[in-house]
């Protein structure tokens, strides 16, 4: 295990690993691997690939002594699981069978000593116990039992009225690209939407949309805003969608759009 795991970290630090090559940078998102996708995502920041190879080295290290083989297996395990679900999740061909049996052999090593790793963690008394706080504490203490149902429920509420509020989906949401111009025109979350040209990655225009009856109205950001505040911009017009196809008529002429994702 330590071996292996130096031999990964060593190919970080020697940036052989989380390199892109020339043409990944030229395709588009969507058309990126799983693998090409974790390569550059990885790879955009060259201090935390070697964050990551400081970590393996050192839990390699702490596993090659027996007395510090538990603390170098628990830290093994933090990144060793993580790793075996990204090459799964991401379907990382080549990688997956080492990642399955290094953690395989990790497990077996916590499992092998699980007596220990249970005294301590189980059988230890916590760091405070009843006796060595007030009374009182001990008495406000069990409105955990209160706090924490509540403060889930809380949560999971306020989560859910804000993806409602500002990331719901209407019937707009998706990428549409013009039948002729081959422009394409973004509705997105909180009601953004972005046009870009063909050919190019740069926004020809971006800011907000609405939608009042049968009509959609458009707005810059304040970046393009260049007619003044609330100027309307792009289009404006009547709407209908009728499967795949967006028709937006402005000044009796109707523009086509085909949905594509």
């Amino acid at each position: 295990m330590a071996t292996v795991i130096i031999s990964y970290a060593a190919a970080k630090l020697l940036e052989t690993q989380f390199t892109s090559q020339p043409s990944v940078f030229d395709k588009p998102l969507s058309a990126l691997s799983g693998f090409e996708l974790t390569w550059y995502y990885f790879g955009y920041s060259k201090w935390y690939g070697n964050a990551i190879a400081v970590a393996q080295l050192i839990s390699a290290l702490l596993l090659f002594f027996r007395k510090t083989a538990r603390i170098g297996v628990i830290l093994f395990l933090t990144f060793i699981v993580n790793i075996l679900l990204m090459d799964f999740a991401f379907d990382i061909q080549g990688a997956k069978g080492m990642a399955t049996v290094l953690t395989l052999m990790a497990v077996f090593v916590l499992l092998s000593d699980y007596k220990a790793f249970y005294a301590f963690f189980i059988d230890s008394a916590p760091l405070f116990t009843d006796a060595d706080r007030p009374n009182w504490f001990n008495k406000v203490s069990k409105i955990k039992f209160i706090y924490i149902p509540l403060a889930a429920i809380g949560i999971v509420t306020l989560l859910a009225v804000l993806k409602n509020k500002y990331l719901a989906k209407d019937e707009l949401y998706g990428a549409w690209e013009h039948e002729i111009t081959k422009e394409r025109l973004y509705f997105e979350a909180a009601r953004h939407f972005q046009s870009k040209l063909p050919c190019s990655v740069k926004n020809a225009t971006d800011g907000s949309y609405r939608v009042s009856a049968d009509s959609l109205l458009f707005y810059p950001s304040k970046e393009n805003d260049d007619l003044g505040k609330d100027s309307l911009i792009y289009y404006s017009g009547k709407f209908s969608i009728n499967g795949n196809e967006l028709k937006i008529i402005q000044h009796n002429k109707t523009e086509i759009f085909k949905r594509i994702r």
